[in-house]
């Protein structure tokens, strides 16, 4: 109920702001608009750059082929991570910009672009600083000081609420909702603007001086991630919103943009609509098990978890089935499993069974089997399924976060495999590759779209 409403706030904010903006002196009969700067996606990163574009005196329209404002976004339950912050110096736990570097190339194998790290991690107190004065407040943990969450709430429906209220302060920022974006238009070489089609199902071309694609990752275009890892083929989406389709990703390509990291894709093979059940519930000592439709082991749970999706992904249906007891339950990796994946309760592994569509007889068979220590597939840990009562649900690999994109600058300008700006076309947010390599530092994420999102802005804007 708690998410609902946040997503009618949400919604409603979105609405507001959509009526409240002005356009930028362009005919409603007319198949062609006219601006300075065209933003394509209305996720974090694309409020950012239109926000900052607008603030250097550009006028700027930004469209979004949804019904709201937010992209994944809205979906972030997470933090941001910044370096040498006020939070650092008042805790007296420094986490520095050379901290953050190094954690980041470590996490993607050293395989990002230090360059544009080294810019990440320097401008990432800016970017902090920058949502305090939007009024958005945060604490530290101290624990894992890479690491500010919010004070309260919920940080991604906070985020854009905050982004959406600047935003409604430029007359020059003008949001059109149910605005999808079909091609970009390109004049002698140059990104010139993009042709779309508006609420009405009108087609329209938008010209405009700089282009800047925020349209998100391809979490939701299974092609894509099928095509750059065949691994992963065939993958679920119930972790991701319906936006991101990889749409700007296949324009950018069209017009030359190189790529990086293409193979690396973030997946989880525990996922649950909008959440992912953390893989300790079934790979820590006493932890539980994953089953397959027929109601077997299939796999040994002690796996990295990005190599048990494509064992998931091999099964019937391609889902799997987690399985614990009242004692991983304990744990607050249980607990959340149980409340935030929506597991089902039961007294004993047959009711659980019959409750998740299984066989009983295996299920219970097979139970028993890893109770007593029968393990075919060599766990590094023991498994046990003994107390319960006994927690259960489907889970689908799905895909968490495109670690891949299309190659830019310092500029945040696409750029061509000769390492060339594509003139006119700018990328930010989760389009852009070159930040993670194999792994991503939780965090980076916000403030990349915080970071790039304002170079784009005012670098688009000609400042």
């Amino acid at each position: 109920m708690k998410k609902f409403l946040i997503l009618l706030m949400v919604m409603a904010l979105s609405t507001s702001i959509f009526v409240g903006c002005t356009s930028n002196d362009n005919s409603s009969d007319s198949n062609e608009i006219k601006t300075d700067v065209l933003v394509i996606g209305g996720g974090g990163a694309g409020l950012v750059s239109a926000i900052t574009a607008a603030q250097e005196g550009a006028n700027v329209i930004l469209i979004e082929k949804l019904p709201m404002l937010g992209g994944n976004t809205i979906t972030s339950a997470t933090g941001l991570t910044a370096s040498d912050t006020n939070l650092h110096e008042e805790a007296e736990v420094p986490f520095t910009v050379q901290d953050h570097i190094d954690r980041t190339m470590t996490m993607g194998n050293n395989l990002p672009n230090e360059e544009l790290v080294t810019i990440l991690a320097e401008k990432s107190n800016d970017a902090y600083e920058w949502l305090l004065s939007l009024g958005l407040s945060y604490k530290l943990n101290v624990d894992e000081p890479w690491w500010i969450v919010p004070t309260e709430g919920h940080f991604g429906a906070l985020l854009l609420q905050a982004y959406q209220q600047e935003a409604a302060k430029y007359d020059n920022l003008e949001i059109k909702l149910n605005t999808e974006g079909k091609e970009l238009i390109i004049e002698d070489g140059k990104i010139v603007g993009a042709k779309a089609t508006d609420k009405d199902g009108n087609e329209v071309s938008i010209k405009a001086d700089a282009v800047i694609l925020a349209t998100g990752g391809f979490g939701n275009a299974q092609d894509l991630i099928g095509e750059y890892n065949s691994k992963f083929a065939n993958s679920h989406n119930v972790m991701s919103t319906v936006g991101p389709t990889g749409d700007g990703f296949r324009w950018a390509i069209a017009a030359g943009a190189d790529t990086r990291d293409m193979e690396f894709h973030q997946m989880r093979a525990l996922g649950r609509p909008g959440y992912w059940i953390r893989e300790s519930v079934i790979s820590q000592e006493g932890g539980g098990v994953l089953l397959n439709k027929e109601g077997q082991r299939f796999v040994n749970e002690t796996l990295k978890p990005i190599d048990l999706v494509p064992h998931v992904l091999g099964q019937t249906d391609r889902v799997g089935y987690v399985i614990f007891d009242s004692e991983v339950f304990e744990t607050s990796n249980g607990a959340a499993a149980v409340n935030r994946g929506k597991m089902i309760q039961a007294d004993t592994i047959e009711e659980l069974a019959l409750e998740l569509g299984l066989d009983p007889a295996i299920v219970a068979a097979t139970i028993e089997e890893l109770n007593n220590g029968v393990d075919e597939f060599e766990r590094s840990t023991t498994g046990k399924v003994t107390e319960g009562p006994f927690y259960g649900v489907e889970v689908l690999p799905s895909s968490h976060y495109t670690m891949a994109g299309v190659a830019f600058n310092e500029n945040a300008q696409a750029i061509d495999k000769d390492g060339n700006p594509i003139a006119g076309l700018y990328v930010a947010g989760e389009i852009s590759g070159g930040l993670y390599g194999s792994g991503r530092v939780a965090g980076n994420n916000t403030t990349e779209n915080i970071v790039f999102g304002k170079i784009a802005g005012k670098h688009a804007a000609g400042k």
